[in-house]
């Protein structure tokens, strides 16, 4: 205040200047105020304004939030339903792994069972191939000594002349050595020791199990002497005779087709003696040998070194057992060396027969020439020694 009236103690103010000087404080404070409501308010206005950003935000914020809870919310439905799937699947598997556990323990238990029946299995086959080899043994010696048997009760032997000569006898008569007897024998004696030849053949073929590559048919009703069949060169089986009614030289002139067939016949016969004596070890391959049928047949079951007593293996090969058994691949080696025909047996036959007519015929014309007549054919003597 300016006046000395207005400063007094509880004096209003009288003027306007020291009214005006009054109130000026308080317009200063409410400048002050004002000042501070509009910074307040603009504080408010920018609060508000930036507040409402914040709530956008936020709404966004969480419709964002609502839409992955609901996306997470699905997958883990999903997740919770492939979870059960997999927990099926896996009672599923274990239920399946618990019965293939059980197949597998009775799968088990069958394998020892089978072993145990394997074993039980092998030592019966082991014991069971002992007992065939040991049947196989002796079944072989009884051929041996059934042959040896049939040897003896035809009276198959060696008969030594005093003059070294060695013939083979069968039931009392002389087998003829189909190279050098033919012509010299008498055809009753050919006859007969054919016969028993071929009936002694039949049995040792019999016991020994064995099939001959030439089939002899012994006498029956309808047919008094023995034949035999086989295939010869014309590769047609034939059934050939073991019997003549006359000398061979006579036959040959007569009857040259009933000479032919003879030969045919013994050929074969001397083929099926061959053969049979190879299939038991007694190599024979040469055609002299073969044609010495009854050397061949004493040497395979009468001499003391006879094939059927010294020869282990005499009987072990057969046609009529398993073990052993010729048509087997493993057994073919032992019968591939055995190269005699019947056509060359019989080509060898017929020209030594032929030489030795001839030869006859020649001598013949000698004594002719000489004016003496022909001696009478001599049969030999059949005195032991």
């Amino acid at each position: 205040m300016q006046c000395s009236i207005c400063e007094r103690h509880n004096s209003r103010i009288t003027c306007a200047t020291c009214a005006q000087s009054s109130v000026w404080p308080l317009r200063t404070e409410f400048l002050f105020k004002t000042t501070e409501r509009d910074v307040a308010s603009e504080k408010v206005q920018e609060y508000i304004e930036g507040q409402g950003g914040r709530m956008d935000a936020a709404v966004a914020r969480a419709e964002e939030l609502r839409v992955r809870l609901e996306r997470t919310r699905a997958e883990s439905a999903a997740m919770r339903e492939a979870l059960q799937a997999e927990g099926a699947r896996m009672e599923k598997l274990r239920a399946e792994n618990e019965e293939r556990r059980k197949k597998l323990d009775a799968r088990n238990a069958a394998t020892l069972n089978r072993d145990a029946q394997l074993e039980a299995m092998r030592a019966d086959i082991k014991r069971l191939n002992h007992k065939w080899r040991v049947l196989y043994q002796r079944t072989g010696e009884a051929r041996g000594f059934l042959c040896r048997e049939a040897a003896g009760l035809v009276n198959l032997r060696l008969k030594r002349r005093k003059s070294g000569k060695h013939e083979y006898m069968i039931a009392g008569v002389q087998i003829p050595n189909l190279l050098t007897d033919l012509n010299v024998l008498p055809p009753t004696t050919i006859n007969v020791a054919l016969e028993h030849l071929a009936h002694l053949l039949v049995l040792v073929a019999h016991y020994l199990g064995l099939k001959l590559p030439a089939e002899i048919q012994l006498p029956e009703q309808g047919r008094p002497f023995p034949t035999i069949r086989g295939v010869l060169s014309n590769r047609h089986v034939t059934s050939r005779p073991l019997r003549i009614d006359s000398a061979l030289s006579t036959l040959a002139q007569e009857n040259p087709s009933a000479h032919s067939k003879f030969i045919e016949g013994v050929s074969m016969l001397a083929w099926d003696i061959a053969w049979i004596c190879y299939s038991q070890s007694l190599l024979i391959n040469e055609l002299e040998d073969a044609c010495n049928i009854g050397y061949n047949m004493w040497k395979l079951l009468v001499a003391k070194d006879s094939t059927a007593a010294t020869n282990p293996s005499f009987g072990k090969t057969s046609h009529s057992t398993i073990h052993g058994n010729l048509t087997y691949a493993k057994y073919e080696p032992l019968m591939g060396g055995f190269k005699l025909r019947v056509s060359v047996v019989a080509d060898k036959i017929r020209s030594t027969l032929q030489g030795e007519t001839i030869v006859s015929g020649w001598d013949l014309v000698s004594d002719a020439d000489a004016g003496g007549a022909p001696p009478p054919p001599s049969c030999g003597s059949l005195g032991d020694d």
